[in-house]
């Protein structure tokens, strides 16, 4: 099984991240662990590999990020890196260093924690940097849980999209809570997938799509839905987001597709 999408960061970034969604009020069961006990844990639980995903909320931090995970990623081969960049830095460079020099997978951008919406000019390097290696974006362009900035929703990331028809990009969350927009989007542009993060109850509360809304989403698009679980980041266990798609009685086939084969062919996984 490969995990599409999942988080660690250096300690003392992880520490204080856990700190903000204590601040808040959500009850994350594995508040305090630390990018070890993380790594371990997608082991035990029969994840043969996982895509780390960095985020950065203020210029200057995404280097140092980046080299923290190019270092673990020595130490932990079944780790597929996803670097981040910060918009008030030189953008082409630090995405040129992570594709070229790092060999990171793709990158990671979160409009929210980043203040800034997608078809921002400042995000052009990113986006005809990816185009040239080829490789995808992961992008929080969607409103869930909560628009705190302003600067998610479909209609930047359309704008963005028009302008890069040729960009691969995974929209975490199934785009929540705009999913039809984005999917109307992913009819007219084929590089578009999306992944599961983070859709059991805990998180979404009451606005969590229903049970059928899922199925369909899942059986109309079986071959662009990849699993991805949101690990540590959620109010609620990493295992209810398994058993969300599980429970929707989908075709063997469907599950292989969205547990491995998907995110396999997308990130071009050996």
């Amino acid at each position: 099984m490969i995990d599409a999408h999942m988080h660690a960061f250096p300690e003392r970034l992880m520490t204080a991240i856990y700190d903000w969604f204590r601040h808040i009020g959500w009850n994350i069961p594995y508040d305090g662990w630390q990018a070890e006990e993380l790594f371990d844990y997608q082991n035990q639980h029969g994840f043969e590999r996982f895509l780390v995903l960095l985020y950065v909320h203020k210029p200057g931090m995404a280097r140092g990020l980046n080299d923290w995970l190019a270092t673990q990623v020595k130490l932990r081969p079944e780790i597929v890196p996803i670097g981040c960049v910060h918009h008030q830095d030189d953008v082409e460079i630090e995405t040129e260093r992570c594709l070229g020099e790092l060999g990171f997978a793709g990158m990671k951008l979160h409009c929210a924690v980043q203040n800034i919406s997608m078809d921002d000019r400042r995000l052009d390097p990113l986006y005809e940097t990816l185009i040239r290696y080829d490789r995808p974006l992961i992008v929080h362009a969607g409103t869930a849980p909560d628009d705190y900035t302003g600067t998610v929703g479909v209609k930047y990331f359309a704008r963005a999209i028009d302008r890069y028809p040729e960009l691969r990009v995974q929209v975490a969350h199934f785009g929540l809570y705009e999913s039809e927009s984005f999917f109307r989007l992913a009819d007219e542009f084929p590089g578009i997938v999306f992944d599961t993060a983070a859709i059991d109850t805990g998180t979404l509360g009451e606005r969590q799509p229903t049970k059928e809304q899922m199925k369909e989403w899942i059986e109309r698009f079986s071959d662009r839905i990849l699993y991805g679980s949101d690990l540590p980041f959620l109010n609620g266990e990493a295992s209810n987001v398994s058993k969300v798609i599980c429970d929707l009685q989908v075709e063997p086939s469907v599950i292989r597709a969205v547990f491995e084969e998907n995110a396999r062919r997308f990130w071009r996984i050996k």
